[in-house]
């Protein structure tokens, strides 16, 4: 797949023509204007903000009201503070000017985005909703926008995969609900449309697969961050209610930038070029060669040689490339060596206009990555159209649509195998230079310069082992809104998210897995459809306000796969389908589904003191059998604001109280009522599924219940948000291992009832504000317990996922989602490890842990003294466990510097059966190639399993917004220089790995294992936005 030229032409003509305005900007002086802001009683309000209208920053009024600004006559000032009505004072003339706000009560409550794009003050809503402002996903930026959510909100865990660039990201929100854990993700809204996020994973497995998966990413990567607003979460099913089944585990709301109405033209550019290194790399040992039993090399990759003491040796040929002459036996090898600094260049300029009836905004944005494996890249072009226009007074248009073009030329596999890197990096000599390797080829295109037979050069892999894609979306939706009356409305809404994607993967002549070559083509297309309409009623009756709504939805989402694969090229080095010489296998996979939906809800609020939400939406889903195609589910909020009718404390300006309870339904994938034969590899020949599919299935059913408090004080300068859930989640839908006599291997069943309960804390508060300095902070925690409470009849555990060397993750009565499972040590009744022949025994096969954290907690700090800022996020998790083969292999290996110990003998800690009932101490030595081999074996989990808590500085941005007497009068308005880092330290006490490494296993992200996953990624750069 080649780079597009004439994407790169314009990027260059961009950024060329944005650097054009600011050279060439005009500089006129702007006088200094200052003042006091005074409420109606005329005493000074302190705190309160003073801008100049199309500047950014601006002041902060001090302990006297007193604030200074610089501006020009043409100029306004924009003067706010919580609780009182904002007021736009003409600068004129004037150099003194005295500004006296009124009180309004009803700003000081925050309006948020809801279940269907609705805005409502927060204040009125009976469930949790945390919002978070676009800025800090921008600033903050990697290639997936849903990692920068890590932290951020309570209730949310936020894992990426470390499997290289543009790896996807998985998001639970309030504990696993589906024992299909790929089924737990939240539901995608943006601007009211819902989107695709699934994984479209390609290879068999995570471990000694032939085919070992890509990550492509999943759909929200697709967003660029500069073109977001707001995100808002929706935790609980009385939040999510309204969305339907999909929304059965949360909904995240993100709203798009748009115009401003009467703003004229305005132009936003910004720039950012950020590098990255591993932030964290096995660290090795250096003193021993390769070998076995400290003799030289064993052709398996040890390193329990010599010691390096200065002797010269015939190393390893490694193809014939040392050409057999004695050379120094000395350490070489530094994993440095092989990666590479990766780059991300991110340039985005938005245009936006309005005038009194409505405003456009258009923007486009480029992302250009290279990774930290050689040869490796991601770009990403998106063109954002936002536009709400009215053309009548009573009828309004909305418009917004999102166009993607992603590309990669090559993203390295995932996972344990021979195609993968780290596996090949681990499984390595000491001694040996990382640059003997560079040069891959013996005979080009058909014989690997490779030093074990059984892996593959990792040069090879990085620049021949070839895994490309070119992807084309598009995502919008338009709507429109027509006021009958003050009290009657009705919206209809389109929405769409279609994509074409293409994928490439070439495998080389000599390849370990494919010695005679391979090459793949695989086309995804995707496109679903959202119709809605909204039938919407207000009415006030004296002190009660009531909104009455009646809607429905038509769902249509259709996936349509072709796969084509040759292993074995006539030509090497030729990568078609024309030059495949062995029958290629073929797949193709239609997939069709439709829900239709009616709901309605009601909205009453009584003195602006008590709150009542109902609603009640019924689902006909295609995927389900027709006595059971039809379910209904309700939900019901409830919020009471004392303060509005009590004076409870006077620093007191809000508190409430919700309730709410919930019901929501869920439907499976198409295609799992009947079995259907399928051809087989004969003429005319038939096959039967090895999978037991039911006509007879059940809607999966969550049950949720949620107690919440909310409180701020200081007008609005501390806040506090407490929330208690409870949710019970049964007939899961799920695949579950059946007798073999039956004629299948799995049957698809209603099983399972899951429970998660658990507490979310946020506190947030000004800390310090004056005139020139100011300092926030906000916590959240959450701590979530879950429990299988029972599976089906006679089925006593249910595989999650399957690891390798027989760990897996699974589901049994009375433990938990994410519950892993492997070998363990035999022990004595005291706890010590039993010892044979100087070895550990294996002792039962049992749970060693679950992956989930106990709690979490992020914490982010923000200051501001006058026009410099810094702003720092930590994310915290405590408890969890996670199985690393990185680490069980090195061990294996002796690469480790945790192997050192014991290189002239060792004898483990433990005791030995004496046969009577009775233990000695273990006293028997053993070198240490068979101790570690003993005390680490792959498939002892208790070995290899660590505790995953970390503290993680997770972003750290410093900026500085320039004078406006820097800038003049010209056409540059605003200008922010900014330092920002991501991923910047790690406090753990887990080795080698990042405890946040999850394997993928196809499309399935599995937490709580790692298979010598890549290293994560520390960035750090700088970025310039301009507006114009």
């Amino acid at each position: 797949m080649e780079t597009s030229y004439g994407r790169q032409a314009a990027y260059k003509v961009l950024t060329v023509f944005v650097f054009w305005i600011g050279i060439t900007s005009l500089a006129m002086a702007q006088s200094t204007v200052s003042g006091r802001v005074l409420d109606v009683a005329g005493q000074p309000i302190i705190g309160a903000t003073v801008k100049v209208t199309g500047q950014e920053g601006g002041a902060i009024s001090d302990l006297d009201g007193n604030f200074r600004v610089i501006g020009n006559a043409t100029d306004s000032l924009l003067v706010s503070f919580i609780g009182f009505a904002s007021q736009v004072v003409p600068i004129g003339n004037r150099s003194v000017i005295e500004v006296v706000l009124k009180e309004d009560i009803q700003n000081l409550q925050e309006v948020v985005v809801t279940a269907l794009g609705i805005e409502r003050d927060k204040k009125a809503l009976g469930y949790a909703v945390q919002q978070i402002d676009g800025d800090a996903l921008s600033e903050a930026r990697t290639t997936n926008v849903m990692n920068g959510l890590a932290g951020q909100a309570a209730g949310v865990q936020v894992t990426g995969a470390n499997n290289g660039l543009g790896s996807s990201a998985r998001i639970v929100i309030r504990g696993e609900n589906s024992l299909n854990i790929n089924s737990n993700s939240p539901l995608i809204v943006v601007d009211g449309s819902p989107i695709n996020n699934n994984i479209y994973g390609t290879g068999s497995g995570a471990a000694n697969q032939s085919d070992m998966p890509t990550d492509f990413g999943n759909g929200a990567a697709d967003i660029n961050p500069d073109d977001i607003a707001s995100i808002s979460i929706l935790k609980g099913a009385a939040a999510s209610a309204l969305y339907g089944s999909r929304a059965a585990n949360g909904v995240i709301l993100i709203t798009t930038k748009s115009g401003e109405n009467n703003s004229g033209l305005r132009i936003d550019a910004s720039s950012s070029f950020m590098v990255s290194n591993p932030l964290v790399l096995p660290q090795l040992q250096n003193e021993y060669g390769g070998g076995w039993g400290q003799s030289y090399f064993d052709n398996f990759g040890t390193n329990f040689g010599p010691r390096f003491e200065g002797q010269e040796v015939v190393q390893d040929n490694i193809g014939g490339f040392l050409g057999g002459e004695p050379t120094a036996f000395e350490n070489r090898y530094d994993l440095n060596d092989f990666f590479e600094t990766g780059t991300a260049s991110n340039s985005s300029v938005a245009l936006s206009a309005g005038n009194e009836r409505g405003n456009i905004k258009l923007s486009y944005g480029n992302s250009l990555n290279t990774g930290m494996v050689p040869n490796t890249n991601l770009d990403r072009h998106s063109l954002n159209l936002n536009s709400r226009f009215s053309l009548t007074d009573k009828w309004r248009v909305d418009v917004s649509a999102t166009a993607v073009n992603s590309s990669s030329d090559n993203l390295t596999v995932s996972g344990y195998g021979s195609q993968g890197v780290m596996y090949n990096l681990l499984w390595n000599y000491t001694n040996i230079d990382l640059d003997w390797l560079r040069d891959y080829w013996i005979e080009e295109d058909r014989l690997q310069r490779q030093l074990f037979t059984w892996g593959d050069n990792p040069f090879f892999i990085a620049y021949e082992n070839i895994n490309a894609f070119d992807k084309d979306r598009l995502f919008g939706k338009i709507s429109t809104t027509y006021d009958f009356t003050d009290a009657l409305s009705l919206m209809v809404r389109f929405g769409t998210d279609q994509s074409s994607e293409l994928r490439t993967a070439r495998r080389p002549i000599s390849s370990h897995r494919y010695a005679n070559g391979m090459y793949r083509e695989q086309s995804i297309n995707f496109r679903e459809i959202n119709a809605d309409f909204l039938l919407k009623y207000n009415q006030r009756f004296g002190e009660l306000t009531t909104v009455f709504s009646l809607g429905g939805n038509i769902f249509t989402q259709e996936t349509k796969e072709n796969y084509i694969e040759g292993r074995g090229l006539a030509i090497p080095g030729v990568y078609t389908l024309g030059n495949i010489n062995v029958t290629p296998s073929l797949f193709r996979f239609d997939s069709r589904k439709q829900i239709n939906s009616l709901y309605g809800f009601a909205n009453l609020g009584y003195m602006d003191f008590l709150y009542l939400d109902l609603t009640l939406r019924n689902d006909w889903s295609s995927t389900l059998p027709g006595d059971n195609n039809s379910y209904l589910y309700p939900s019901v909020s409830l919020s009471a604001v004392p303060t509005e009718i009590f004076d409870l404390w006077a620093p007191m300006d809000l508190l409430k109280v919700r309730l709410n309870y919930a019901n929501v339904g869920k439907d499976t994938d198409p295609y799992q009522l009947r079995n259907t034969f399928a051809f087989a590899t004969l003429p005319n020949s038939l096959t039967t599924p090895d999978r037991l599919l039911n006509a007879n299935l059940r809607p999966e059913r969550t049950n949720s219940y949620e107690l919440g408090l909310e409180a701020s004080f200081l007008r609005n300068r501390i806040n506090f948000d407490l929330s208690l859930y409870r949710t019970v989640s049964t007939d899961q839908i799920i695949s579950s291992a059946i007798s073999g006599a039956s004629g299948f291997s799995t049957a698809v069943i209603n099983a399972g009832r899951i429970e998660n309960q658990g507490i979310e804390l946020m506190l947030g508060g000004n800390v310090i504000q004056t005139e020139n300095f100011q300092w926030n902070l906000g916590l959240n925690y959450t701590r979530n317990r879950n429990q299988v409470v029972e599976l089906a009849d006679g089925l006593e555990s249910f595989v999650i996922a399957q690891g390798p060397d027989g760990i897996t993750v699974e589901a049994r009565p009375g433990g938990r989602i994410g519950d892993i499972y492997g070998n363990t040590f035999l022990r004595s009744p005291e706890g010590d490890i039993i010892y044979e022949n100087g070895l550990p025994v294996t002792g039962e096969r049992d749970v060693v842990g679950n992956y989930n954290p106990d709690w979490m907690l992020g914490a982010n700090t923000g200051i501001r003294f006058k026009n410099l800022s810094a702003n720092a996020l930590f994310d915290v998790r405590q408890g969890g466990v996670i199985y690393s083969y990185t680490n069980a292999i090195g061990f294996e290996s002796g690469i480790l510097a945790t192997s050192l110990p014991g290189r002239d003998g060792i004898v483990g800690e433990g005791v030995i059966d004496n046969g009577d009932g009775t233990f000695r101490p273990n006293d028997v030595e053993v070198g240490a190639e068979s101790y570690y081999y003993g005390i680490r074996p792959r498939d002892n989990a208790e070995a290899n399993t660590y505790d995953a808590s970390f503290i993680k500085l997770r972003s750290v941005n410093i900026s500085y917004q320039l004078p406006a007497a820097m800038l003049g009068n010209g056409l540059i308005k605003s200008a922010t220089l900014s330092l920002v880092g991501t991923n910047l330290f790690l406090w753990t006490d887990v080795p080698n790995i990042d405890p946040e490494a999850q394997a993928m296993n196809g499309g399935t992200l599995v937490p709580g294992l790692e298979v010598t996953q890549l290293p994560s990624a520390r960035s750090l750069g700088g970025k310039v936005s301009l507006r114009f």
